[in-house]
């Protein structure tokens, strides 16, 4: 009885490379964000050797089209093309720090295998917005949204402990309860941020609002530091929660 050997599947997907790192002698496994396809890890077959053709489309913070063998464990990659190389983000120090920390924070809440486009056009739609000089802004836009796409968006309307709707003011923030506390629950632990009203509502305004209402608003420098500061907190409650599960 002749044998057949299983059909493998090859994909050809737009991605944009997250991170990468030395395998063997001569390969180089990427982590890919795909728009159709989720998070994939691949191996590029000789690409550091001087003459590999594949060598210079796979900076990582490149958006390239990529064709993949799709394996159980670990997926091929036979060709990539350059789709937008963002030479003006790595040639600033600044921008560049700023377009790494949206693939660092993309992967932390990607499921590897898992398809989902909107994260992808997320981060994509982010990266070229980078060039307009409103970072700090454009960050904390992203974080919320990126929570938001994820399911981890806070709750910025009722108490996390009494269940009740909050009323205008300033109010705690809880990272463990995923969202905001009032304020007469100061006493219960010391591990809560005191955010501003102005600061509740420049949240509130940022989780629903695309970046073109958002940038047209000058939100106060000491606005964007708390929601920094609130951000910063609860990323880190749901990464650690995320890695320990």
């Amino acid at each position: 009885m002749k044998s057949f050997k299983k059909r493998k599947k090859f994909i050809q997907t737009e991605a944009i490379v997250l991170k990468s790192f030395d395998f063997g002698d001569a390969d180089r496994i990427f982590t890919i964000l795909t728009s159709n396809n989720g998070i994939i890890r691949v191996v590029a077959k000789g690409v550091r050797k001087p003459k590999s053709r594949m060598g210079g489309h796979l900076d990582i913070l490149s958006k390239v089209n990529a064709y993949i063998s799709v394996g159980e464990n670990l997926s091929n990659l036979s060709q990539v093309e350059t789709i937008e190389n963002y030479s003006v983000i790595k040639n600033d120090l600044s921008l560049i720090s700023v377009g790494f920390y949206f693939l660092e924070l993309t992967e932390k809440f990607s499921v590897e295998n898992n398809p989902d486009s909107e994260l992808y056009y997320h981060l994509s739609y982010t990266l070229d917005q980078i060039f307009q000089k409103k970072n700090e802004l454009l960050m904390r836009w992203f974080e919320i949204k990126l929570l938001s796409f994820s399911g981890f968006l806070p709750d910025l309307y009722n108490c996390q402990i009494s269940g009740n709707l909050l009323h205008e003011g300033d109010h705690l923030f809880s990272s463990v309860n995923g969202g905001l506390v009032d304020k007469k629950y100061s006493t219960e632990t010391d591990s809560y941020i005191l955010v501003d009203k102005n600061s509740i509502k420049a949240m509130r305004f940022l989780s629903k609002k695309n970046w073109p209402d958002v940038k047209s608003i000058n939100f106060k420098d000491q606005n964007l530091v708390k929601i920094k500061e609130v951000t910063k907190k609860y990323i880190q409650t749901i990464t650690q929660s995320l890695i320990n599960s």
